[in-house]
C-alpha cells in the first residue's frame, strides 16, 4: 500500500506528508530502539524528536541533511547492502519495503520538514474550507467532509430514505427501535423542521442517557463483581445510574470528568460529586488466600493510572509502567507521576472474603431523610457528652464524702476475664473472675516461669482462645497482660478480637506490634473505617513489661489509650474514621497469639491477661501493673491527698461509686447506640477519598515490581502535554483541572472522538485508545480539531454535540455503497456513505424486547438477571417478571461469566478499559438469534400482538411485523416469501401441537387465553425469521 502511495506521489509531484506517511514509519520501525525510552536507546541516536532527527553525530555524520538524502546517514542506512550497517537490522522483523524506503526518499528531498504529533499540539481554531457554490452542507462538519470528498474526485451519497434516516436517529440517540406510531408520524409530517423536531425528541428522552452509558460503562470498566477467581458480588449500579443521569442531565463533559476523577476534592462536595469518583474504583479486586495485599492494591493504583490514560486522554500509559514508553514521549518516571494522583487513598489491596465489608474509602448511601435523622442523632450524642461533663463537675460534693467514707481496699468492677495462666490442663486454661469461661489453647503452647508466677510461652500458630470480648464499637473496655517479646518484627499479633486479617478486613478489635511499636486498634474494615493508635517508643526486647488497652466507647481514636507499665504512654494517631460497628464477622472472642492468614507472636511470653467490659482509669490500670498504687491511695488520710492523687481519686469514685455518672454513661451509650443501628444499615459504595492523616509517597517502581521501591517522585503531569495550571493543587482536583484545560491537547479531541464513535461505528481516530504515535492518525483532522474547540468553545455541551453530528449532511447520507467507491475506499475513510454495521450487543437485545411489547421502561436499580447468565461455566437462577425485560444497560455483570448473549454479539468483557469493540460475524451469533430464550420469547409474543390486531389477515400481519422490526414497507417479492413461511408454519403447527406448545412455553411470559396456538406460533416463527433479517439487526 505504501510502496502504490509512494510511486503516486513521485509520479504526480506531490509533497510527503510528514504526520501521516513518515511519522508512522519511524514510529513502527524506528522508535523501539531510537526512541523515547532511554534505557532501550541505541547508540544515542533519537528518531523522535526534531533535535534528534537532524543531529550531528560524534563521527561527524548527520542524521538527516534537509534536501540531501545521499548526504543523511538515515538514508543510507536504510539503503546499506551490507547487512551489519542496515537499519532496521535483518532480524528485527522490521525491515522497509523498496517503496517504504523511496517514501523516506522524497521526503528527505523535499526539505524533511518535521511537524510534532498531531495529537501533542494544542487545539487551535480551525477555518472552514471554502467549498463554493454548494448546497449540499447542512452544518460545519459537511464543510470538512465534502472538502476531502473533493480532494478524492468523490461525490457525497445522496440523502438516506426518510425512514432509514428515522430508525438511524432512534438507534443511535436511544439504543431502541422507533414504534410504528412514531415512524408514522414523522413520515406525515412535511415541515421542513420535521427531522430536527425528531432529533430534539430523542436528545430529551430519557434513553439518551441509557443508551450513552453503556460505551461508558465499557471504559469504566464497570462491573457487579470484584473479578479474579472468588468474584463476588459488589454493590456499585448507582453510579452506573449517576452515568445515566449525568447524561440525561446534559451536565457539562468538563464536570462530567471533573466529578469522576475528584468530585470528592470539590468545595462542598455533594454526594452526588463523591459517587462519580466510584468511576476510579471499578478495576477488578482482589481476595483469594495467600494474596499479598501490596502487590494488589499497587495494581489497582495502576489500573486507574490506565484508565485515566485510555478513556480520557487517548493514551497507551500503561506502556510506560515498567520502563519508558518506546514511541510516545512519556518517562517512567512521568508515568509514576501520574501514578501518584491515584496513589493517596486509604485502601487495601485485598476485600474481605468472611464479612460484606465495603472496600474503603465509602460514600454512605442516605437519601436527606436518613441524612437528617443521622444529624438529630449525632446531636443527641453531642448532648449527652456534654451533660456527662456537666455531670461530672456537679459531683464535687458527692465526692468529698465518699472521700470521707471511701473503702479501705480498692474494688475493679467490671472484670470479665482474669487469666493467670499457672495452671494448663487438657488445653484448658483458668479464668479467676468467671470459672465457667475458660480459656482454651493448643498445648503446644508452653508453660513457662513467667512475670508472675507462670506465663504462657506461645508458638505464633495456635491461638489461646479466652471465650471472651465481644464488645461493640460503643462498648467501653479495657485489655491488661504482661508481655515479653524476642523480636521486633514488621507486624505481630499480640491479641485480637477477630476472624481474620485480610479475609475479614480486620474487623473487630486488636493489638499489634509494629517494628516494636505497640498499636491499638478498633475496625470495621481495614484501613479505611477504623480507630488506630501507635505508641510512639518501641516496647524494649526481651523484658518483662505491663500494657493495657483502655477504650471509651467513643469511636474516636481519641478514646483508645495505651498504657506501659502502669503510666500512659504518648502515642500517635494513625487512623480516626470508625463509623460502622467491629462486631458479626466472626471471631468473637479474643485470641492471643495468632490469627488467620496473620503474623503471630511467635515466642512470645504473655502473663496475667485480664479482660473488662468498661474503660478502667488511669488509677485503675496502675493498680492492676503494680497492685497497690490505687490501695496505697485509698489508705492515704485526706489532708495528706496531693491534687493529682486527689484526681485520680475523684476519677475512680466517678467510673465505680456514682450512681449519676453510672446512668449518664448508660444514657451517652445508648444514643451512641441509635446512631450505629442507624449507620449500619446503611448501604455503602466504593469512592475517592484523600488519606486524612498522612499521605502515602510514591515511588518509581523497578521494572514495574510493587517491592522494587526506586526513586521517591510526586504528583505530575507529562511534560509533552501542556503545563500544569498555575495555582492548581498537586491533587487529583488538580489533575481534573489541568484535564479539563483548553490548553490541553487530548482531552477534547478523544472526547468528540468518543462521540462521533457512537454515532458512525468508528471514531474519526479509529484507534481510540490510542492518540499516540502507534495510532491511526484523523481521517479529518481538520474536522476533529474544529469539533474539539467548538465543544470547549459552548461549554463541553455534549447535547449540542450530537445534534450537530446527526443534522449534519455527512451523517444523513445514504449507506449503500458504489462499485467505484468499494474499491478505492472500502473502509468508508472518506465518509462518502454512511457507515453500515451491525447493531450492538445491547442494543439487538433492547430491539427484541422493545418491538415484542415486553421491554420493561423502569430506569435504574439493581443489576437485573436475565435468562443464559452463568456462573463457573454453570447456569445461575434469572430473575422472574420484570427483571427478565429490563433494558440491557441494567444487566447484571459478573466479571468471570459475562452475559453470554452479550459476549457472542460482541460486548466488552469489561475486564478493562475499553474503548472500542470488536465486530464480528459468526455462526454463533444467528443460533443466538434464533434459539436464545429471550429472542425467541420476544418473537413469540410479537406474534401473539400480531394475531391479536390482525387475526388471520395475513398480508396485514406481514406487513405489520416487517415494519415493526425494519421500519420499513416490506417489497411485494418480500411479502410473498413471508406469507410463504407463514403458511409453511401454519401447517406444521396445525399438525403438531405438542410443537407448537412448546414454542410458545419458551420464556417466563404467558399466552393470552382465546387465541389458537398454532396461528401465534406461526406468526412468531415469522417475526423470529425477520429478527434474524438483516435489516433487524443491520444499522443502516
Amino acid at each position: 500500500m505504501l510502496g502504490f502511495v509512494s510511486g503516486a506521489t513521485s509520479a504526480l509531484g506531490q509533497a510527503v506528508d510528514f504526520e501521516s506517511q513518515i511519522k508512522p514509519l519511524l514510529s513502527d520501525r524506528c522508535f523501539a530502539c531510537h526512541g523515547p525510552d532511554e534505557n532501550a536507546r541505541k547508540a544515542d541516536l533519537q528518531l523522535h524528536t526534531r533535535e534528534g532527527a537532524f543531529a550531528r553525530l560524534e563521527d561527524g555524520l548527520v542524521v538527516i541533511t534537509p534536501g540531501k538524502p545521499y548526504a543523511s546517514e538515515l538514508y543510507r542506512r536504510i539503503t546499506a547492502t551490507d547487512s551489519d550497517d542496515l537499519m532496521p537490522p535483518p532480524d528485527s522483523k522490521r525491515m522497509l519495503s523498496v517503496g517504504e524506503r523511496e517514501l523516506i526518499r522524497q521526503w528527505i528531498e523535499q526539505g524533511a520538514e518535521w511537524r510534532e504529533h498531531w495529537a501533542f499540539v494544542p487545539v487551535a481554531d480551525v477555518e472552514l474550507p471554502a467549498l463554493g457554490q454548494t448546497a449540499w452542507p447542512k452544518n460545519e462538519i459537511d464543510h470538512f467532509t465534502l472538502a476531502k470528498l473533493r480532494e478524492a474526485n468523490v461525490e457525497p451519497s445522496p440523502l438516506a430514505k426518510r425512514e432509514q434516516r428515522f430508525r438511524r436517529l432512534s438507534f443511535d440517540l436511544t439504543g431502541l427501535p422507533p414504534t410504528l406510531a412514531e415512524l408514522d408520524d414523522f413520515l406525515t409530517d412535511d415541515s421542513l423542521v420535521a427531522y430536527e423536531k425528531v432529533v430534539d425528541r430523542l436528545l430529551g428522552s430519557p434513553r439518551l442517557g441509557e443508551r450513552l452509558a453503556v460505551h461508558w460503562l465499557d471504559l469504566a470498566r464497570y462491573s457487579d463483581t470484584y473479578g479474579y477467581q472468588v468474584d463476588r458480588n459488589r454493590f456499585v449500579w448507582p453510579w452506573r445510574d449517576w452515568v445515566i443521569r449525568a447524561f440525561n442531565d446534559n451536565l457539562p463533559y468538563d464536570d462530567f470528568l471533573t466529578w469522576q476523577l475528584a468530585g470528592d476534592l470539590l468545595p462542598n462536595a455533594t454526594d452526588d460529586q463523591r459517587l462519580a469518583t466510584t468511576f476510579n474504583r471499578l478495576h477488578p479486586q482482589k481476595v483469594e488466600g495467600g494474596s499479598v495485599p501490596e502487590e494488589f492494591r499497587v495494581e489497582y493504583v495502576a489500573d486507574r493510572n490506565h484508565t485515566f490514560g485510555t478513556a480520557m486522554l487517548g493514551l497507551t500509559l500503561e506502556c510506560a509502567r515498567c520502563h519508558d514508553h518506546k514511541y510516545d514521549p512519556i518517562s517512567q518516571k512521568e508515568y509514576y507521576q501520574l501514578f501518584a494522583f491515584f496513589n493517596t487513598i486509604d485502601e487495601a489491596g485485598l476485600y474481605s472474603y468472611f464479612t460484606p465489608s465495603i472496600p474503603t474509602p465509602t460514600l454512605l448511601m442516605t437519601d436527606e431523610a436518613a441524612k437528617q435523622k443521622i444529624a438529630e442523632l449525632e446531636k443527641q450524642v453531642a448532648a449527652e457528652e456534654a451533660e456527662l461533663v456537666r455531670v461530672s463537675a456537679a459531683a464535687g460534693e458527692a465526692f468529698e464524702k465518699w472521700l470521707v467514707e471511701r473503702p479501705a481496699e480498692e474494688v475493679l468492677p467490671g472484670q470479665i476475664g482474669h487469666f493467670p495462666f499457672d495452671e494448663f490442663k487438657d488445653g484448658k486454661l483458668p479464668n479467676l473472675a468467671d470459672e465457667s469461661k475458660q480459656a482454651s489453647s493448643s498445648q503446644k503452647n508452653k508453660i513457662v516461669p513467667g512475670k508472675n508466677g507462670n506465663a504462657l510461652q506461645l508458638t505464633g500458630d495456635d491461638g489461646v482462645n479466652l471465650g471472651i470480648g465481644n464488645f461493640k464499637r460503643t462498648a467501653p473496655f479495657s485489655v491488661a497482660l504482661w508481655m515479653s517479646t524476642p523480636h521486633h518484627k514488621e507486624r505481630t499479633v499480640v491479641f485480637s478480637r477477630s476472624r481474620a486479617w485480610t479475609d475479614a478486613g480486620s474487623r473487630g478489635y486488636q493489638m499489634l506490634l509494629r517494628d516494636g511499636h505497640l498499636s491499638a486498634s478498633l475496625i470495621h474494615f481495614w484501613p479505611g473505617n477504623a480507630i488506630s493508635v501507635r505508641t510512639k517508643a518501641k516496647l524494649p526486647k526481651d523484658e518483662w513489661h505491663h500494657v493495657a488497652i483502655t477504650y471509651d466507647g467513643s469511636t474516636k481514636a481519641g478514646g483508645l489509650e495505651i498504657y506501659v507499665d502502669g503510666k500512659l504512654v504518648e502515642t500517635e494517631i494513625h487512623k480516626d474514621n470508625l463509623y460502622k460497628n467491629i462486631t458479626g464477622g466472626g471471631g468473637d472472642t479474643i485470641v492471643i497469639g495468632q490469627r488467620f492468614r496473620d503474623v503471630g507472636f511467635a515466642g512470645g511470653l504473655v502473663d496475667d491477661f485480664r479482660v473488662f467490659k468498661r474503660e478502667l482509669t488511669g488509677g485503675e490500670v496502675a493498680q492492676v501493673y503494680d497492685g497497690e498504687s490505687l490501695a496505697k491511695l485509698l489508705a492515704k488520710p485526706t489532708d495528706a491527698l496531693g491534687q493529682a492523687e486527689r484526681d485520680t481519686l475523684r476519677e475512680y469514685f466517678l467510673a465505680t461509686a456514682n450512681k449519676s455518672h453510672d446512668a449518664q454513661l448508660a444514657k451517652l451509650r445508648a444514643s451512641r447506640e441509635s446512631v450505629t443501628k442507624l449507620l449500619d444499615g446503611k448501604g455503602e459504595i466504593m469512592v475517592m477519598e484523600e488519606m486524612p492523616l498522612k499521605p502515602r509517597s510514591t515511588f518509581v517502581l523497578k521494572r514495574g515490581v510493587y517491592s522494587a521501591p526506586g526513586e521517591r517522585v510526586g504528583a505530575a503531569t507529562p511534560k509533552s502535554l501542556s503545563p500544569f495550571p498555575k495555582g492548581a493543587p498537586s491533587n487529583r482536583l488538580g489533575l481534573a483541572k489541568w484535564l479539563v484545560d483548553p490548553k490541553n491537547p487530548l482531552t477534547a479531541r478523544v472526547a468528540v472522538n468518543h462521540f462521533w464513535q457512537l454515532c458512525f461505528g468508528q471514531g474519526l481516530v479509529r484507534t481510540p485508545e490510542d492518540f499516540g504515535t502507534q495510532g491511526k492518525r484523523p481521517t479529518h483532522p481538520g474536522l476533529l480539531d474544529w469539533l474539539a474547540k467548538d465543544f470547549i468553545d459552548h461549554g463541553w455541551n455534549v447535547k449540542r454535540l450530537l445534534k450537530q453530528i446527526v443534522m449534519s449532511a455527512t451523517y444523513q447520507q445514504s449507506s449503500e455503497t458504489r462499485p467505484a467507491l468499494e474499491a478505492s475506499d472500502p473502509e468508508n475513510l472518506l465518509l462518502a456513505r454512511a457507515p453500515r454495521y451491525r447493531l450492538s450487543a445491547e442494543m439487538i437485545r433492547d430491539n427484541a424486547l422493545s418491538t415484542s411489547g415486553l421491554l420493561s421502561r423502569r430506569m435504574g436499580g439493581a443489576g437485573a438477571k436475565p435468562y443464559d447468565l452463568t456462573e463457573s461455566f454453570k447456569p445461575i437462577g434469572h430473575d422472574k417478571g420484570e427483571g427478565l425485560y429490563r433494558r440491557s444497560v441494567y444487566t447484571f455483570w459478573k466479571r468471570t461469566g459475562p452475559a453470554p448473549v452479550m459476549m457472542a454479539l460482541d460486548a466488552s468483557k469489561r475486564d478493562v478499559c475499553r474503548a472500542r469493540r470488536e465486530n464480528t460475524a459468526t455462526p454463533l451469533q444467528a443460533l443466538v438469534l434464533l434459539n436464545g430464550p429471550q429472542f425467541v420469547e420476544a418473537a413469540r409474543t410479537l406474534g401473539e400482538q400480531m394475531v391479536r390486531e390482525h387475526g388471520d389477515n395475513v398480508g396485514a400481519m406481514v406487513r405489520d411485523t416487517f415494519r415493526t422490526l425494519t421500519s420499513r414497507e416490506p417489497s411485494s417479492r418480500e411479502v410473498a416469501l413471508l406469507r410463504r413461511l407463514h403458511e409453511e408454519q401454519l401447517a406444521v403447527f396445525k399438525k403438531d401441537v405438542k410443537a407448537a406448545d412448546a414454542f410458545l412455553s419458551v420464556g417466563e411470559s404467558r399466552l393470552a387465553n382465546g387465541l389458537a396456538k398454532p396461528q401465534v406460533a406461526a406468526a412468531g416463527i415469522l417475526a423470529k425469521a425477520l429478527m434474524n433479517f438483516d435489516e433487524s439487526v443491520v444499522k443502516r
